[in-house]
């Protein structure tokens, strides 16, 4: 029996499958973290914590939010429900989930957070997605590597923490957890940097100018 082409509500159907829906749902929580980090209220921290119930629902989205990155890859794979959609915005929500968060974090938690470290991330992040963009326009994929990865995982850690005002180290550092937190930081730039100089290195055909053989 043959079958036609498919019609816009099937195709409507393909793009919502779990992985893109999953992705969306960061790009939802990314903003309801900025705006309720925000939001110019003062509310008083939960008892003998440091941080207010404000910050630990910022630190629950984010985590649901990394949790969510963790599956809708390996849903779409094993599913077989890759798609152009996901390819595209999956890494950007991964992106603005982090550096948004680092952002806020930095805007409205600065004591825990240096802004050069967070410049730092955010700046070695466009670069490299400068390059696999322009890499990914002649057909190339710059395969990601295992500092990269560390990276990652170091944010995942770092990001809650902050987000709960250094929470449950502040009791052990008390006014000096701000060192801990930064040196957290400090490692997952020093990750970042070296992957993308790797990155850079894997790519570097796309940053030299092209002899046009006259």
């Amino acid at each position: 029996m043959a079958y036609g082409p498919a019609t816009h509500k099937e195709r409507k159907l393909m793009k919502l499958n779990i992985p893109n829906v999953l992705t969306l749902l960061r790009f939802v929580i990314t903003i309801a973290i900025v705006v309720l980090l925000s939001l110019p209220l003062t509310i008083e921290d939960i008892p003998t914590t440091g941080f207010n119930p404000i910050d630990l629902v910022c630190c629950l989205l984010f985590i649901i939010g990394a949790v969510s990155d963790a599956l809708d890859g390996n849903i779409a794979r094993k599913k077989n429900l890759v798609s152009d959609f996901g390819k595209f915005a999956d890494p950007l929500a991964d992106k603005a989930l982090v550096n948004c968060s680092l952002i806020v974090l930095c805007a409205t938690k600065g004591e825990y957070v240096s802004f050069i470290l967070v410049v730092m991330m955010i700046f070695r992040d466009l670069a490299v997605d400068g390059l696999r963009f322009i890499a990914s326009s002649s057909g190339e994929v710059i395969a990601a590597n295992i500092y990269g990865k560390l990276k990652t995982v170091v944010q995942m850690i770092v990001i809650p923490i902050l987000f709960l005002e250094g929470f449950p180290f502040n009791y052990l550092f008390k006014e000096n957890t701000y060192i801990l937190t930064n040196i957290l930081l400090g490692i997952a730039v020093i990750f970042s940097w070296i992957s993308g100089f790797i990155y850079l290195y894997r790519g570097r055909k796309y940053l030299g100018c092209k002899k046009n053989g006259n």
